[in-house]
């Protein structure tokens, strides 16, 4: 309006010629810019203001809660990759204690089998140097039957 009126009195226009209205217009302007601030720019500013904070809020939040459930999450895989660890560890060691215990008795097995198979050799080297003791107290003994029998009388060269 005051843009209209500046060109109006440049271009020469005998149209408009200022009086006292213009400065009740203006009072008015100044009045209605105050009333207009007043009563409905800073009141829409401040809910724009509220608004663009609760949203900032909302996403600092967000932000947080994602950054919060991240960090709840790796210390959640931490632990199960610790409690896995753990598992494997003590399965480890029930197979080495398992393992341990087999080697054992496979020691002890060989032992009493070695003891046994020695036991054994023991007894058949008796039994063998009894056999050779038998056989040649049969052998003489059938010797000097078959002397008897094919001669007629005793040998007596063969006594030990």
């Amino acid at each position: 309006m005051l843009a209209t009126l500046l060109l109006a009195l440049l271009e020469g226009g005998a149209d408009i010629y200022p009086n006292g209205s213009l400065i009740v217009i203006f009072i008015l302007f100044i009045l209605f810019v105050f009333l207009m601030n007043r009563l409905l720019f800073k009141p829409i500013s401040r809910v724009l203001d509220e608004r663009e904070a609760l949203t900032d809020g909302a996403k600092t939040e967000s932000r947080a809660a994602a950054n919060q459930y991240s960090s709840r999450l790796a210390d959640y895989e931490a632990a199960i990759r610790s409690a896995r660890a753990e598992s494997y560890r003590k399965l480890e060691q029930e197979r080495a204690a398992k393992l341990d215990q087999r080697r054992l008795r496979l020691e002890e097995a060989k032992g009493a089998a070695s003891s046994e198979i020695e036991r054994a050799r023991t007894e058949i080297a008796h039994q063998t140097d009894d056999a050779r003791r038998a056989l040649a107290t049969e052998s003489r003994q059938i010797a000097e039957q078959i002397s008897r029998t094919v001669l007629g009388r005793t040998v007596g060269g063969g006594a030990d």
